[in-house]
């Protein structure tokens, strides 16, 4: 299984930051923000982004780095740092990202609404998740289910976009978008950009469940 594991992280998608490259022009992310990419295997996606985020923190957490070779990366002059850990219960205290990125990790998770609350819990208000994965309602999906499920795990199963957008809302995200990069044969990856609520003002009606509340029901 190792094995297996080593050679599909040697594929060209397990490499490329195109993924993280197209889904973060559809977002502004502070200077100095602190990022957590879930899912970093190899660590190629969270040297990319420390790389075009030079200011920003950048965490990358994977259950397992088996194939992790720091040596092998190209980081920016804030290199990432790295955290084993699950990502169903994430070892971060609340409100602590500006950005959560999930790229080409979402398909293969146990529990992907548990993952989902989870980074709502550790996003700061306005925070973002970028999620970019199998379209689940491309005609690859199904060989792309197989082939995963026979080498990789058997927890695979690629969702569309509808279920997305239900479990982000579930979960607690306030505004959710979804893009496709252009593309003559339909494009095989799809991109979600969810958003935390900002925090209301203080003193404002949101700021003060009671008088919101009394407000709604005048």
């Amino acid at each position: 299984m190792k094995a297996v594991r080593r050679l599909f992280a040697r594929l060209p998608i397990a490499r490329s930051s195109r993924a993280y490259a197209f889904g973060l022009q559809h977002l502004h992310v502070p200077p100095e923000a602190w990022v957590l990419d879930i899912g970093a295997g190899q660590g190629y996606g969270s040297a990319y982004l420390s790389r075009v985020l030079p200011q920003a923190t950048v965490v990358g957490l994977d259950i397992a780095f088996e194939c992790l070779r720091p040596e092998r990366l190209s980081p920016g002059p804030r290199p990432p740092h790295f955290v084993q850990g699950d990502a169903r219960a994430l070892p971060f205290r609340a409100e602590a990202f500006d950005l959560v990125t999930l790229v080409m990790t979402f398909h293969c998770l146990p529990q992907p609404r548990q993952v989902l609350s989870e980074a709502y819990r550790v996003l700061r208000p306005g925070g973002a998740l970028l999620l970019a994965d199998v379209d689940g309602r491309h005609w690859m999906r199904r060989p792309f289910e197989w082939v995963e499920r026979a080498f990789i795990s058997p927890h695979t199963r690629v969702y569309p976009p509808e279920t997305w957008r239900a479990w982000a809302r579930d979960a607690g995200f306030a505004r959710v978008a979804f893009y496709k990069r252009p593309s003559r044969r339909g494009g095989f990856l799809l991109w979600m950009v969810a958003h935390k609520a900002e925090a209301p003002e203080p003193g404002s009606p949101e700021a003060q469940p009671e008088r919101a509340k009394a407000l709604r029901s005048a």
